[in-house]
């Protein structure tokens, strides 16, 4: 036989050895098998193990813990149960509560979730670390990191937020609004100077105002729609290139 055959085997059997004795095919030797054991002892990252890791921060991911104050959102719900209430009656409140209270909680929670990322979450980390994370002279793996997670919670928070305030301020200006401005267009007391032309001046403010703000949260809406998910891309692309290359 050939040398170089031969040689050719033992290496082969050199190769192949280790990964049989893995997988049980020949008794593995005394320092493999110790140090496979200590390779499954160490912690996964995960449950107990995270608490002995970060046992100071573990509790802020606890959703147990979580229970956000939505003070804004709280009072506009109440206001849209009791609206609800006087406009559908006592009677056909009682007879469809589940599907009122399933829409309307709904809703609640929907502007809660900005409301609390706002104030219990953006507010208080800028208070503490500033904006200097935003776009920073020198990125590092913090500022990369603080950046990269605002920007995905900002866009996936607002695409459905914007949505419902969008949807809710089109039915106030509907309910309140066109008929605030329609009212001002009458010819009541235009021929005079008193009271009557200046409560219908000041209603038309109402109605123009509210008609400005349906088109700014229909602008917000459009934009979140179609242009937030490429500038989350493309600033999470820039702070990761200013990260590892600049």
């Amino acid at each position: 036989i050939d040398s170089t055959m031969v040689r050719g085997w033992v290496a082969l059997a050199w190769l192949v050895s280790p990964a049989w004795a893995y997988v049980g095919g020949v008794p593995r030797p005394v320092g493999a098998r110790r140090r496979q054991e200590a390779w499954r002892r160490q912690p996964v990252l995960g449950g107990s193990s995270l608490s002995a890791v970060a046992p100071g921060v573990e509790q802020l991911f606890d959703p147990a813990q979580f229970a956000p104050v939505c003070s804004a959102s709280d009072t506009l719900y109440r206001a849209a149960q009791q609206s609800v209430y006087v406009v559908a009656g006592s009677d056909v409140y009682q007879e469809y509560a589940p599907l009122i209270a399933g829409a309307l909680l709904r809703v609640r929670l929907e502007l809660c979730v900005v409301e609390s990322f706002v104030t219990e979450a953006i507010v208080p980390f800028v208070k503490e670390k500033g904006l200097s994370w935003v776009l920073p002279r020198t990125e590092t793996a913090e500022t990369f990191l603080a950046g990269t997670v605002f920007a995905v919670a900002v866009n996936v928070i607002a695409v459905g937020s914007t949505k419902i305030v969008s949807v809710l301020i089109i039915f106030v200006d509907l309910i309140v609004g066109l008929p605030a401005r329609l009212l001002a267009k009458l010819p009541i007391g235009k021929q005079d100077d008193g009271e009557a032309n200046s409560a219908l001046q000041t209603l038309g403010l109402f109605g123009n105002f509210l008609d400005v703000v349906r088109k700014v949260a229909e602008f917000a809406d459009l934009f979140v729609a179609r242009y937030l998910a490429l500038i989350t891309v493309l600033y999470i692309a820039f702070k990761f290139v200013h990260f590892r290359f600049l």
